[in-house]
């Protein structure tokens, strides 16, 4: 039921997605390990938004487990965004 809510808010918002085309793919980072509730809730925004042609570029799901959130939080930071 959680999953679905947050999918519905997710697919409801796209007119405000429609505003901001990224340039680069899109790397969705989950600060959970494999196969969890988290990495399938991603995998399924993922597929959602590709089935459904809401943003051009590729979107990618990185798994970065570990240190309480820790490791995914300091991939995040170190990591180079997008300016657009």
């Amino acid at each position: 039921m959680k999953t679905m809510a947050a999918l519905a808010a997710v697919l409801a918002n796209a007119p405000a997605m429609a505003a901001w085309e990224p340039t680069k793919p899109v790397e969705i980072v989950v600060a959970a390990g494999a196969g969890g509730a988290s990495d399938q809730m991603a995998r399924m925004m993922q597929a959602a938004i590709q089935k459904n042609n809401l943003m051009k570029a590729p979107m990618v799901v990185s798994l970065k487990g570990g240190a309480s959130g820790a490791e995914a939080l300091m991939y995040m930071k170190s990591s180079e965004g997008d300016p657009n």
